[in-house]
């Protein structure tokens, strides 16, 4: 008997989603409930103090550009009494200069004189030893969970010091406090799956990171829902498979790269080289996860730079001193001029248990 071609479809889809994934007797699905750069800040690792609010960075713009004390507090009487609330704010996001003449410094940071804000210098920071050069790598941090010695984090480093980026993996920082709230409503859902012959024992095992097609469940509360089920988004740009090893409840795998499609707010796309990842199930049967590599330094960028003053002002700080540490910083990837693309980074992800499926095969879970 012929086969339908809404048969054929399924079987091929079937075959195609076979091929990419490797053959494991077990699997488990999660769904992102959580994304932040995975800070560990506390009162050691800023020894010059944080830096300034922008409420006090932007007199300081002031006077870095010749205004004279007189005038600042001039315009900030007006400012502060109502009589002109434009002023200062129209100075500074238009104080870069070139051939003389005001330019935006969100598109041209190298426009403005580097403010030479501090990073961070404290001993620990969440990561991997990326560089391979164990404790002998340079600027390594310590891992404050693993105690691994090396670790490669300099984005903690650079904006370590910002007050907006400071917090623990406990108390979010404001900055991806913020993030996470916009982008679980406008980024379709992220589904890490962990597939191994035996998943109640120690051994090889495989993490997938992809996208699902729908965004992420919520309860009436906001949280992400537990145990909802998301089709697979087939497209292959956000597909990512790490080999790696269980030992006593923790996954370590790594790939050569990760991509994911994602949302402007935080960069076009998520794009790790010598990408790694370090899972851990929690007594809940949550997962918490560490995920890092280097990523181009100008993704980041752009992420902030594209809210203009709005961020700056709002959610980011002095945009030109992030520009200069971020380049500063950058420890990876050398680009035709010598100066280094990519920057060190882990972010830092929890994941609630859920279901996939592949797309066209309702009822077919994972």
């Amino acid at each position: 008997m012929a086969l339908s071609h809404r048969c054929v479809r399924w079987i091929v889809a079937a075959v195609l989603l076979a091929a990419a994934t490797p053959a494991r007797a077990e699997s488990r699905t999660y769904v992102r409930s959580w994304f932040s750069q995975a800070m560990a800040s506390d009162d050691s690792d800023c020894p010059g103090g944080v830096n300034p609010p922008w409420a006090d960075q932007r007199l300081k713009i002031l006077a870095d550009l010749g205004y004279t004390p007189q005038q600042v507090e001039t315009m900030l009487s007006a400012e502060v009494s109502g009589r002109d609330r434009a002023t200062i704010n129209q100075i500074v996001r238009m104080r870069g200069r070139k051939d003389g003449q005001p330019v935006n410094p969100y598109s041209f940071p190298d426009s403005v004189t580097d403010p030479k804000l501090r990073a961070a210098s404290g001993r620990y920071a969440y990561g991997f030893n990326l560089d391979g050069k164990g404790a002998a790598s340079p600027n390594g941090f310590e891992d404050p969970e693993t105690h691994e010695k090396g670790v490669n984090n300099e984005l903690a480093r650079a904006l370590g010091c910002m007050r907006e980026f400071r917090g623990t993996l406990a108390t979010y920082p404001l900055y991806w406090d913020w993030t996470w709230g916009q982008l679980k409503g406008t980024e379709p859902a992220w589904l890490i799956t962990v597939s191994g012959d035996d998943l109640a024992r120690d051994g090889p095992v495989t993490v997938t990171i992809e996208r699902a097609l729908e965004h992420l469940r919520a309860n009436t509360d906001g949280s992400a829902r537990r145990d909802a089920t998301y089709r697979i988004d087939p497209d292959p740009r956000s597909r990512n498979v790490f080999e790696g090893v269980q030992k006593s409840g923790v996954i370590t795998a790594a790939a050569p790269a990760m991509r994911m499609l994602q949302d402007p707010l935080v960069a076009m796309e998520f794009r790790l080289s010598r990408a790694r990842v370090r899972l851990k199930t929690m007594d809940d049967g949550t997962l918490d996860i560490m995920v890092g590599g280097y990523q181009p330094w100008g993704d980041i960028y752009y992420s902030f730079a594209a809210g203009g003053a709005g961020n700056e002002s709002c959610s980011t700080g002095d945009m030109a001193g992030i520009y200069y540490l971020l380049r500063k910083l950058a420890d990876a990837e050398p680009d035709a001029t010598g100066r280094n693309a990519a920057i060190s980074a882990t972010y830092y992800m929890q994941a609630l248990p859920a279901f996939s499926v592949a797309p066209g095969r309702p009822g077919v879970a994972r």
